[in-house]
């Protein structure tokens, strides 16, 4: 006598099932690609440059060119910032790392890793970053020389 195998009907839609799935969901990415389209970006974030007083001076000399100062701010709450000196006498120096927002309003961030020069006020008007004292977070009496521009 020969054993019949029977397959329940349950296991033979589950097998059929299978089948179907393997198609793509037009639906999921559909919805997928309008959440990517609203991802909405903060103001801040950008890509800022100027010149600035070198390391040592709180205001434009007349012998010194300064420094030459690029700072990308990510909508990750990162940044890359990098400082050369006009005047040829250092190397490029490249900082990264996290921001930190100093209030709820986000205008004020802190740079981390920065020892010098890592407190910045966001101006959202006028698509600018001006540098600010450190610790205290107070404009610098010759404010218009810290202010980097967003490009």
């Amino acid at each position: 006598m020969k054993n019949r195998i029977l397959i329940p009907l349950f296991a033979s839609s589950v097998l059929l099932g299978c089948q179907e799935s393997n198609q793509p969901n037009t639906q999921v990415s559909e919805v997928n690609d309008k959440l990517v389209e609203k991802k909405i970006i903060p103001q801040w974030v950008g890509y800022y440059q100027g010149t600035t007083p070198c390391m040592g001076c709180f205001s434009r000399c007349e012998d010194c060119p300064g420094m030459a100062v690029d700072v990308e701010l990510k909508d990750d709450m990162t940044y890359v910032l990098k400082r050369e000196s006009l005047s040829g006498h250092n190397e490029i120096e490249t900082l990264q790392g996290k921001i930190v927002f100093k209030d709820s309003a986000q205008t004020k961030l802190e740079l981390l890793n920065v020892q010098t020069r890592n407190q910045l006020f966001v101006d959202l008007e006028n698509k600018m970053l001006e540098i600010r004292v450190d610790k205290t977070a107070e404009p610098y009496q010759a404010q218009n020389d810290f202010l980097l521009e967003q490009i």
